[in-house]
């Protein structure tokens, strides 16, 4: 079949469907709220998955120039002693690459906008029709063969399909995440060129240390939500490089008010209605803590575009959304429950085994 699309968000869903569906054919329009579409955060992990579509898309090259590869993750304590390692690849070759957020999206952009997809900036979508129409703030109806809501976690499309099952917030555990330039690192080579887990338990303080290309390291602070001297605001760098001396070279200068996160969790009871889907962090957000969100997403965004091009007509999509979600969810809710199940675990009590992982990572990434 070939058809037209109409997309709400342009983030790492929303533009790979939009890219695999024109290049099949289909008319593609996606809207995005922002002025110009660009990725927000700082760094981002690309497991196996993630990197197999953007192979499927031609730019895996592209996208790998601009990240980093690390020998090992390892897992330290404060004073440096390590507590565990893993070499890369994993097993069965299973490679795991970091990068700007930018350096991923824009890609995924050119790439879209090659391919022919008209992208609507400042086009606020409220919501969608199961008849495959989005709906924008200024009144206007967008119809289509089919509507996809890649609007993220917040998404106006899944509200207005009464999709949404449960929205669970974790306020326990406040992250701060930033990028600081590379170069204050300690050392370039050893761990300091690797992914690093630092983990301080008896003061529940943790710093992700992750380089992400020639120049970039991106750093994610976490800490209890009541651990005030060490999340509040202004965020104090004094107690950071206290807890972890010898990261001080890199938490000597932390940004006074950056951005904070909690982690949030969607599950809904179906990702389509009618004509009208739901994708991405619209569809099955997820804690960051096996680092799968964004290859998750990508995934199932391709694999939304093929399920959609092998319809036989409009009256035929509606099947395709619904043997989509049947072929892709099972995996997808297991990636998910591993997730959140990292966060029972996140503050080990000392002495205990520092395992950042477990399995799940690698059965995620081998789809």
């Amino acid at each position: 079949m070939r058809g037209h699309a109409e997309i709400a968000g342009a983030g790492f869903a929303g533009l790979t469907v939009a890219t695999a569906l024109a290049r099949l054919g289909w008319s593609v329009r996606v809207h995005e709220r922002a002025a110009e579409p660009r990725a927000d955060g700082a760094g981002i992990f690309l497991w196996e998955n993630g990197l197999r579509v953007l192979a499927e898309l031609g730019l895996e090259r592209g996208v790998l120039a601009r990240g980093f590869s690390a020998a090992a993750w390892e897992d330290r304590d404060e004073r440096g002693a390590q507590i565990g390692r893993r070499p890369f690849p994993l097993p069965g070759g299973l490679r795991m690459v970091t990068m700007i957020r930018q350096d991923l999206h824009a890609p995924l952009l050119e790439a879209a906008r090659d391919a022919g997809v008209a992208v609507e900036t400042g086009s606020r979508v409220v919501g969608a029709e199961p008849e495959g129409a989005l709906l924008t703030d200024d009144g206007r109806r967008w119809p289509a063969d089919v509507a996809i809501g890649a609007d993220g976690i917040g998404s106006r499309v899944r509200e207005s399909l009464g999709l949404l099952r449960e929205r669970e917030q974790f306020d326990a555990i406040t992250i701060i995440r930033f990028t600081v330039p590379l170069s204050r690192a300690p050392g370039a080579s050893g761990r300091w060129r690797n992914y690093v887990d630092h983990w301080h338990l008896g003061a529940r303080r943790r710093v992700l240390y992750v380089p992400c290309n020639a120049d970039d390291l991106y750093l994610m602070l976490a800490a209890g939500a009541d651990d005030t001297p060490a999340v509040g605001h202004p965020l104090d760098a004094g107690v950071w490089c206290d807890t972890f001396p010898l990261l001080a070279p890199v938490l000597a200068e932390l940004p006074a008010a950056p951005h904070t996160d909690r982690y949030d969790t969607v599950r809904v009871h179906g990702w389509s209605r009618g004509r009208s889907a739901i994708v991405g962090d619209a569809a099955h957000a997820m804690p960051p803590t096996i680092g799968q969100g964004a290859g998750t997403a990508m995934t199932n965004a391709l694999a939304l575009a093929g399920a959609l091009d092998r319809a036989p007509d409009r009256a035929g999509i509606a099947a395709a959304l619904a043997a989509w979600e049947q072929a892709e969810r099972g995996e997808t809710d297991a990636t998910q429950a591993a997730s959140v199940a990292r966060l029972a675990t996140l503050f080990p009590q000392p002495g205990e085994r520092r395992d950042s992982w477990g399995s799940q990572p690698l059965r995620a990434a081998s789809r």
